[in-house]
């Protein structure tokens, strides 16, 4: 189980917090779930080699290797941004960062599971055992997308209170 990381980002408009998080939401980041602040995408590649023994098909290796985009907000004005707003961007973005890692680690658990239950697998005839394993790669990414949605749906309400978004819910009532 092999992995790279692409790193890729978005330019964020504003100066204040209010300016951020109001540029962010209108025009946020496609994600593989939606709109977004951040985003990582994992691309699964799978090397598989089998071979007859005893009278079975035995996978001789297998591998995966995964490839990630990673898509983190960028402010395109820092040296605007006040010293207070400027802190508060930068523990949104730190945070952000941290959430990605989380989802790249459970991605990368999912692929190295999947590789240990791959390779105990056998059938008489390899293009069955092939077949066998690509279907149980299709699940696992399946299943595994499955697991980040409480995740996420646990971390929104961490976003919703962090400084940068409380400033600017006290800067929107002025």
């Amino acid at each position: 189980m092999t992995s790279s990381t692409d790193l890729r980002s978005y330019a964020v408009g504003g100066t204040t917090a209010l300016g951020l998080v109001r540029a962010m939401d209108t025009h946020p980041l496609q994600g593989d779930h939606g709109a977004a602040y951040a985003n990582i995408h994992p691309d699964y590649q799978l090397s598989l080699a089998t071979r007859q023994r005893g009278g079975l098909c035995v996978p001789s290796s297998v591998s995966v290797h995964v490839d990630f985009d990673l898509t983190l907000p960028v402010a395109a004005n820092p040296g605007g941004m006040s010293a207070r707003t400027r802190a508060a961007w930068d523990g949104f973005t730190a945070f952000a960062r941290a959430h990605e890692m989380h989802h790249k680690a459970s991605y990368i658990g999912c692929a190295t599971a999947f590789v240990t239950q791959a390779r105990r697998h056998s059938a008489s005839e390899c293009f069955a055992l092939q077949s066998t394993i690509r279907g149980m790669l299709a699940e696992m990414k399946r299943d595994c997308e499955a697991k980040q949605v409480p995740f996420d749906r646990e971390q929104a309400r961490v976003v919703a209170n962090l400084r940068l978004f409380n400033m600017a819910r006290v800067q929107s009532l002025r």
